[in-house]
């Protein structure tokens, strides 16, 4: 949410970047919910983009902010963070129950994540662009997401 976490110094640094992974928390610990951050995340990257509640009066006083040549490339870069290829994941699904893994709670919750992304405009991967993992205890989906990672740099 605005006003939280690393901010413009964040934002700053992923305009340097090819591609981008939003990771979310996909067990809710804490209350949080995955869908709406997602959605909090990409609302956010689209505002910087636009130099909305990012851009020209932010108070760093950046130079890139400034007029001319440079200034505007800054913007450039900004308004195509929205259309890098990116990869949406999951993560913690292994602290799902098992009795909710049976009844599709994590197909839902990928898909209901394609949704969120589609709506604030990530530009996800193709098909495979949204991955249940367990980066923790289990070490789920994580070779696959090795492999899409390379495949996601290479491409570009």
């Amino acid at each position: 949410a605005e006003g939280r976490g690393r901010g413009i110094e964040f934002l700053r640094h992923i305009e340097r970047t090819k591609a981008l992974a939003y990771v979310v928390d996909a067990a809710g610990v804490d209350g949080r919910d995955p869908v709406s951050d997602l959605r909090i995340l990409g609302k956010e990257l689209r505002e910087y983009g636009s130099s909305g509640i990012f851009g020209g009066e932010d108070e760093a006083g950046d130079e890139d902010d400034d007029d001319g040549e440079h200034g505007e490339e800054t913007r450039r870069r900004r308004r195509e963070i929205m259309n890098r290829p990116s990869l949406i994941l999951a993560n913690k699904m292994d602290l799902i129950p098992e009795a909710d893994a049976g009844m599709g709670r994590r197909e839902e919750l990928l898909f209901r994540l394609r949704l969120a992304a589609e709506e604030v405009g990530i530009a996800v991967c193709e098909d495979d662009g949204i991955l249940g993992i367990s980066a923790g205890v289990t070490g789920e989906g994580l070779r696959v997401l090795s492999k899409r990672l390379r495949r996601v740099v290479k491409e570009v």
